[in-house]
């Protein structure tokens, strides 16, 4: 979970630069996906309002009347296999999803706040559908997975991500937490000397892992790895530690964590 009041200590423009694409709320919650060609019929309270698709623009020739069941609805025009996915939205409760949202008690951490509008836009299966669904994660990533992760990390704890595209640091991500809560946000630039973690190798982790406990809370978890390990990991649905351990095998992962902290 992130602090409200989180710090960011540097701006590495590598860092920043390659993690800029995942500072976006909206990818965790909605089922659409980029590049997707779809099928959105908007209505309000079974009365259509307007039906686009992605690639095409505005469609009339579908000659929708009324949406009595969007769920039949959606699921026959997926079924004719024109479009990746079909969304049948009612307007009305788009418009109590973003009331809500705007008059709910602020949420204590930024990340519980966006998981209260997911509640919200999914809770009713009829009001929004989407045929396929959401698939309740993000690329095999769980909102509880992480909060497990980080209620088994001391009270106060860093963790550390170093991505390397070949010779070039292309992620440096340091982590400060307390009580499970990210407090701190920085790059390996505010390492006392950054240069020794130069790649994927184990004198680079051993200095990460030192330079930590100099600067930091006490280090719980470090992985170095490169690139196409860090976009694999990321991206795979099922068994991530494999994918970190299949890539430590070819000398293309390491990582360090403290005993009581748990592969992720």
């Amino acid at each position: 979970m992130i602090d409200p009041h989180w710090s960011v200590i540097d701006l590495d423009p590598y860092t920043w630069r390659s993690l800029g694409r995942f500072f976006d709320p909206g990818q965790y919650i909605r089922s659409a996906q980029p590049g997707e060609h779809a099928l959105f019929i908007l209505h309000d309270q079974g009365r259509p309002l307007r039906v686009v698709d992605t690639e095409q623009g505005v469609l009339t020739h579908l000659n929708i009347q009324s949406i009595d069941d969007p769920q039949t609805l959606a699921r026959s025009l997926y079924a004719q296999g024109t479009w990746q996915r079909v969304h049948v939205i009612n307007k009305s409760h788009l418009a109590n999803v973003a009331r809500l949202a705007q008059t709910s008690p602020a949420a204590s951490h930024l990340d519980t706040y966006y998981r209260h509008i997911y509640h919200l836009l999914w809770s009713n299966s009829d009001s929004y559908v989407s045929i396929p669904p959401h698939p309740g994660h993000w690329h095999g990533w769980t909102y509880q997975q992480l909060q497990q992760f980080a209620q088994q990390l001391p009270q106060q704890a860093t963790l550390a991500l170093g991505v390397f595209e070949q010779t070039r640091l292309d992620i440096g991500l340091i982590l400060e937490l307390h009580h499970g809560i990210i407090k701190i946000v920085t790059t390996f630039e505010a390492l006392p000397d950054p240069t020794h973690v130069n790649g994927v190798t184990p004198a680079a982790l051993q200095s990460l892992w030192q330079q930590l406990s100099q600067r930091f809370a006490p280090p719980a978890a470090a992985l170095l790895c490169t690139r196409t390990t860090f976009d694999r990991w990321i991206t795979t649905e099922t068994n991530k530690l494999h994918v970190l351990q299949d890539a430590q095998t070819h000398g293309h992962a390491l990582w360090q964590l403290l005993p009581h902290s748990r592969d992720t």
